[in-house]
Formats: structure tokens, sequence, C-alpha cells
């Protein structure tokens, strides 16, 4: 989930979890809302590790020990503190902190319903939970908690922002509902060709809970669709060239007339089992949930094998996390490239780590 959606989050769990009167000498609610917001948008501190080195940041630094139960009384505890001195409340030290032990726990719920695995054990587990109910960005989940916020403000409500959160949760539920339908899809396509070998992936997608990737893992590829579970009628037919987000809307289709693209997976070719399996490539095969083969380049000076992760692909938007290794024939020297933009020019060298 995106840091500013966190933030309001905290603040509502804050104002959600306040005394039904406030004295002079409690805190107030400015204040409440104040540290509950800087508390769970807290964990995305790790964000400034990517600087250090982006394949490291994505394979392990990122959603671990700032998203981990295992470290959130350690950093509710620090956090308390800090921000007891930063407001002169001392005194409400026990209070302080059990708002930040509550804001970061809705930091780690809130990452936990996207797709993006977090490290809820570090330091003691690299295991990423990801439950897939909910797109990184969700236009809808962010209006339900921000306009519960506002509102529980204006009628100066905690029973409003307690209701908030309630619909929040709600709105989580239903999508689950509509992964279970998207599911439903995959096995039906597994079933109907009689795969006895295959397993279904299903992933939110963005600009509508009812968008959703749907993903057949068989043997040495990947069939994928992309479904709108609400609509009846396809939509206009996208323009390859147009890369507007509300192009995007146009290759959802229907449940009933899907198009099942093919990817290839990271096996067969010797270069491209070579490639994978470099040393140098361990953090992104540690990050790669389904690795596919995007293209390989040879000439005369080097042979390149670029791999990227089908979790990221998404119409009219470059793919990110592009990464591959590329062998200079002379001398034999092997190099770790991440690659820029929608070509395979703009590349940058990545420094093992």
């Amino acid at each position: 989930m995106d840091t500013i959606t966190h933030a309001i989050i905290g603040a509502t769990v804050a104002r959600a979890t306040a005394p039904d009167t406030t004295r002079p000498d409690v805190l107030s609610i400015k204040q409440r809302l104040v540290i509950g917001a800087l508390a769970a948008a807290f964990p995305d501190i790790d964000y400034l590790t990517v600087f250090i080195h982006p394949l490291a940041f994505i394979a392990e630094w990122h959603r671990s020990i700032t998203h981990s139960f295992i470290m959130l009384p350690i950093w509710a505890f620090i956090l308390g503190y800090i921000f007891a001195l930063l407001f002169k409340k001392q005194q409400h030290k026990k209070e302080i902190i059990l708002i930040c032990a509550l804001s970061l726990f809705s930091h780690i719920i809130a990452d936990l319903i996207t797709s993006w695995g977090t490290q809820i054990f570090a330091p003691f587990s690299d295991y990423a939970a990801a439950w897939g109910l909910t797109f990184v960005i969700d236009p809808y989940f962010t209006a339900i908690v921000l306009l519960a916020l506002v509102i529980a403000l204006i009628k100066d409500s905690r029973i409003t922002a307690q209701m908030g959160l309630v619909v929040l949760a709600t709105y989580v539920g239903l999508q689950g509902i509509l992964k279970s339908q998207a599911h439903s899809i995959g096995q039906d396509y597994i079933a109907q060709r009689g795969w006895h070998e295959a397993s279904v992936y299903t992933m939110p997608q963005p600009l509508s809970p009812f968008n959703w990737k749907v993903i057949i893992i068989r043997d040495s590829q990947y069939h994928m669709a992309l479904v709108n579970l609400l609509a009846g009628e396809p939509p206009q037919q996208p323009d390859i060239n147009n890369t507007s987000i509300l192009n995007l809307i146009n290759y959802y289709q229907p449940s009933d007339q899907l198009e099942w693209k093919v990817y290839q997976q990271v096996n067969g070719q010797t270069q491209v089992i070579e490639a994978w399996n470099r040393p140098e490539f361990d953090l992104y095969r540690k990050f790669a949930v389904l690795p596919f083969l995007v293209q390989q380049n040879n000439n005369h000076t080097e042979q390149c094998t670029w791999f990227g992760d089908l979790r990221f692909v998404i119409p009219t938007i470059n793919q990110p996390f592009r990464y591959g290794m590329c062998q200079e024939t002379q001398p034999n020297l092997w190099s770790l490239y991440r690659l820029h933009g929608d070509g395979f020019d703009g590349r940058e060298l990545v420094p093992v780590y």
C-alpha cells in the first residue's frame, strides 16, 4: 500500500481509539492523529535503502524488519519515546506507545493484503506473506478510509472512525470473494484442457476491484489473462500505442471472452539456464515469484539474457524490475544489468551484492 494511505489509516486508528472525552491532562485529538499518521508511515522508511542497492532493496530490504510483527514492539517503544519527547508528554508514554503499536500493526496488515510479500517474521525468517487481495494503489480503499477520517473529524466522532475501519475491512472481505471468483476462472481453464499438473495464481489489478490477473502455471509456460469480473460486454479494442491510464481499462475482458497470453518460464535453453543460475543473480532469483524470459540479445561482443516477473506485467505500463546477465565474448566476463524504459538500450550496471 502507498505511504499516504498508510498514514491516513494510522490517523483513523488513532481517532478510533481515542477516549470519548478529552481533558487538558491527556493527549489532544490533533496530537493523536499526528502520532498515528507518522507511526503508520514509519515502516516505509526502508525505501531509503533503494539508493544503496536497488536489487537488494526489492529482494531483501523492503518490507523486512520495519514490517515485522516480531520487531513491532521494539519500533513502537522507540517511536513512543521519541513522540513523548517531541510533544512533551512523557507522562503519557504508555498511551503513545500503544498508538504507535496499533498504527504499525495497521501498516503491516495493509501491506499483507497486497501481492508484494511482507517479511512478517523478520529478522528470524525471510518468509514473505502476501494475501493478494488489493492492488498496491487502490483509490477506493484510500477513499473509504479518508472519507471516514474527514467525517470523524468534522463530527468529532470516535464511532465514525471505527465504522470507517469496519467498512474498510468489509471492502477487503469483498475483494477476497472476487479473488475466489478469479481463481475459479483459472481452475475452469485448467479443467477444460484436461491439465493435471497446473496451478492458478491470481492478482488484483489497477483501477477497479473487479480487475484481476489470472495466471496458469504449467510445465514450462505461464498462461495469463486479464479479466473484469463485472463486465458483460467487451470494452473497446485497446490502442497498443496509447499508454494512458484510461486505455488500460480496455485490456480487462469479460470472463467468458478472455484472451490468454503465453509467457516462457525459465527453462530449456542452455544460455538461459546458465544466465539464470549465475551467482551474481542470486538476489533476483530470490525476488522473482513468477520469473519469465523477457528476451535474449546476441551480438558479436556480448550475449544478454533478460528476465522479468509476471506479477508486474501490466498493459500500457513499462514493466519494472527487469534484470539480466550479459556475457562478454572477449574476455569471458559476466555482468549484471537492470533495464529502464520500454526498450533494451536503457540499461544500468548493477554492482554485485
